[in-house]
This record gives C-alpha cells, sequence and structure tokens, in this order.
C-alpha cells in the first residue's frame, strides 16, 4: 500500500501507513514536500513519511511499482498524475479528501474525472468534512500514542492546554477566538487555571507529553467542527472542549458502534462560566476526564479504526 499526499498533511496519512505496518501490510506515506523550509511547520509532521526528492526517487518508485493499493490524499499536480500512472496501471487507486472546499490547504477536484484513471472509491475524513462530501466513504483520523490519564487531584489546579497549531481564516478551519483568549487570560489572572500555551509550533510528540500533564484540551470554539485536537485530548485523558454540533459528531460516531464522542460543548457565550465551574469542581474534573479516557480506548485505538479502512478498500 502506498498513501502520496502534497504534504505531510499534519501526518494523516502517514499514521494511517503506521497502523497498517502494525497490522501486518507492507505500507508507506509520501509527501511530495515538507512544509515550507525554514517555516513553523517544517519537519514537524514527517516521523511516518518519505518526503520525495531525487534522494529518495529510487526508493519511492520501487514502492510504487510493487503497490496493489495506492491511497491519493488531496492533491497532486499533473506531472505526478503521469508519473504514477507510467509506474503502476494496475494498482487499485483511492482518493482522499482533507481539505474543505475553496479553504485553505486548496483543494483541486481530482477525483472529479480529471485523473487518467478510475478510483474505487473516495474517502473522507469523517468529522465535519462527511457532510461537504456528502457521496465519498467517511473514514477517521487515526492517533497513534497510547492511551493515558491523570486525573486531577483534590486542590490541584485546572491545567487547560490550548495549541492550535497555526491561525486559518475560514467557515470550517478558523480555530481562533478573541472572547477565548480573554477569558483564558482572565481565569488564570485570577489563580482559577494553569494555561498551558505553546507560543510555537512543537513536534506531536512533545506536545502529547504536555496534554498528558494537563486536565482540559481546547480545540476550538469557532466553527461547529472538531480536529485532531480533541481525538488527541481524549487519548491523553482530557476533558476535551470545542464547538462540535450533532452533525459532526454523529458523522464519527459511525466508527464507534454508534456512541457520540464526550465532547464538551462551548461557545464564546458559555466558555467562561464552563471553564470556571470545572476550575471550581475537581471531582466533576476527574469524572468527565474518565469518560474521556473510557471512550478513546473503547472505540478510538488504532488497530480498531483500521478496519474502516480494510472495510473501504474491500469494495474492489
Amino acid at each position: 500500500m502506498l498513501h502520496i499526499a502534497p504534504t505531510p498533511l499534519v501526518g494523516a496519512p502517514g499514521k494511517i501507513a503506521c497502523a497498517q505496518r502494525m497490522k501486518g501490510y507492507d505500507a508507506s506515506a509520501v509527501a511530495l514536500s515538507d512544509y515550507p523550509k525554514g517555516g513553523a511547520l517544517e519537519k514537524i509532521f514527517i516521523d511516518q513519511t518519505l518526503i520525495f526528492d531525487e534522494f529518495m526517487r529510487s526508493s519511492i518508485e520501487d514502492n510504487v511499482r510493487r503497490a496493489d493499493v495506492i491511497h491519493i490524499h488531496n492533491y497532486l499536480p499533473d506531472d505526478k498524475i503521469t508519473w504514477l500512472r507510467d509506474l503502476n496501471q494496475t494498482a487499485n487507486y483511492f482518493y482522499q479528501a482533507h481539505s474543505p472546499l475553496r479553504e485553505g490547504p486548496l483543494y483541486w477536484a481530482r477525483a472529479e474525472g480529471e485523473v487518467p484513471f478510475e478510483f474505487k472509491a473516495k474517502l473522507v475524513v469523517g468529522q465535519y468534512l462527511g457532510r461537504i462530501y456528502p457521496s465519498y466513504i467517511p473514514v477517521p483520523n487515526l492517533i497513534l500514542f497510547s492511551p493515558s490519564i491523570r486525573l486531577r487531584q483534590p486542590g490541584e489546579k485546572l491545567r487547560v492546554i490550548f495549541s492550535p497549531t497555526h491561525k486559518q481564516a475560514g467557515r470550517w478551519n478558523s480555530k481562533h477566538s478573541s472572547r477565548l483568549d480573554s477569558v483564558l487570560e482572565s481565569l488564570e489572572c485570577l489563580g482559577k487555571i494553569e494555561v498551558v500555551a505553546p507560543q510555537n509550533p512543537v513536534s506531536p510528540a512533545a506536545l502529547m507529553a504536555l496534554r498528558r500533564g494537563c486536565h482540559v484540551s481546547i480545540d476550538e470554539i469557532a466553527t461547529g467542527a472538531f480536529h485532531m485536537v480533541s481525538l488527541e485530548g481524549l487519548c491523553a485523558g482530557n476533558i476535551v472542549i470545542n464547538r462540535a454540533d450533532y452533525f459532526s459528531k454523529s458523522i464519527f460516531s459511525g466508527f464507534c458502534e454508534g456512541q457520540m464522542p464526550p465532547f464538551k460543548y462551548a461557545d464564546d457565550e458559555c466558555i467562561g462560566k464552563i471553564l470556571l465551574d470545572l476550575a471550581d469542581d475537581w471531582k466533576l474534573t476527574a469524572d468527565l476526564q474518565k469518560k474521556s479516557f473510557e471512550y478513546f480506548e473503547r472505540y478510538c485505538e488504532p488497530l480498531r479504526l483500521l478496519k474502516i479502512f480494510d472495510a473501504a478498500y474491500e469494495i474492489l
């Protein structure tokens, strides 16, 4: 199996390939380039991904030739589509969308007939994106970290982590709320909470280490969606705060025996009260942490969710 994408896509294709190797498949992930050189995201998401360059070209081409499944993620330029086609005309090709239409990263509808081979199936990240691509098969993002929990103790200050990778505008990609910034600053000044907010992007492993020492992970309260942060928060035994609406959560519940993820809803109007209530009640915090941890451990471990991809491939 070969996964190929324009960039590391925050590590998502590499995680799928890694989980497939854990299950015994011969799988690899390739990105045509890393995030911009010298930028904040360079080299942060490539631990499970090969970066296409002349040094790696021969090895990657060998992977392409022997692949029985080639899984294209988001977008490929015309020359790389031709390159794939020339190297392997017998593989089963799959397409997966990771991005909303007309929002960053730029999405080109390569799956809609422009590519000179037939896709066996079209997949989409099954969080909020399933409602944008209703004819695609929803598949989950995978979290490879082992689940853990560190319950809040009596007298311990509430530790809250908020770490958007970068600010973006758009209906679905925005993660910024000036109200949230103000609430976090005010509650920390009052001594009610301790905020963990890395000022620069850090590696996923370092961020997870920070998250494991917190009680609350805030994803975003701007869009009605949720992102990888919410799943990582569940893995770390955190209360996960986001603004995910019923539809976003119900899509994900399809991977989890119909059980909705135990997110704590918040928007600009109620985020202050929610954090204050948690800050003042260590037992409520611990009880909600347990629900997050138990949900992840029961439904979200990667080899369990990998069955969704197996089922998609089996439509051949």
